[in-house]
């Protein structure tokens, strides 16, 4: 998984950002302005979803490049294996502590992870996540610069 995935998600919800602009603006449109809002909203929340997703396998995906080029022989494959049920926080607090990546975009990157949550476990009203509101060009901006950041390091 790579920044290309990134930018095709990125320019996907380019289109359907234009997509509502253009259904907006008709006057044949069946749908109440409420209906549009909700639908448009509906979307975005998928939009975070398949973002924090991409960015989480590019994360795992780093990792297991990072330890082949390592010089290990002792239960690599295993290590390699138990990557997948590492916690992201974990990873992300790894980043954090290594000084790899920004102490405040792993912050807001967490915020996101728990708005993703949120939205993927059913949007349980008793526990709404800390961010109400998405602004996706921050989100490309944050998640694209970590993920440039690391290739610059030589990972994946």
């Amino acid at each position: 998984m790579n920044l290309n995935v990134l930018r095709e998600i990125k320019e996907r919800y380019s289109n359907i950002k234009e997509i509502f602009k253009t259904y907006k603006k008709s006057t044949k449109g069946t749908l109440s302005s409420d209906e549009v809002r909700k639908t448009q909203n509906m979307i975005e929340d998928l939009f975070v979803v398949e973002v924090f997703s991409c960015f989480e396998r590019f994360l795992r995906d780093s990792i297991k490049n990072c330890l082949h080029f390592e010089f290990c022989f002792f239960g690599k494959q295993e290590i390699i294996n138990h990557i997948e049920y590492l916690k992201i926080e974990d990873i992300l607090n790894a980043l954090k502590k290594e000084s790899i990546i920004d102490p405040n975009s792993i912050g807001y990157v967490k915020q996101l992870k728990q708005y993703r949550d949120w939205v993927a476990h059913g949007r349980n009203p008793q526990k709404p996540p800390s961010i109400k509101t998405i602004d996706f060009d921050k989100v490309f901006e944050i998640i694209e610069t970590i993920m440039e950041q690391m290739e610059k390091r030589g990972q994946p």
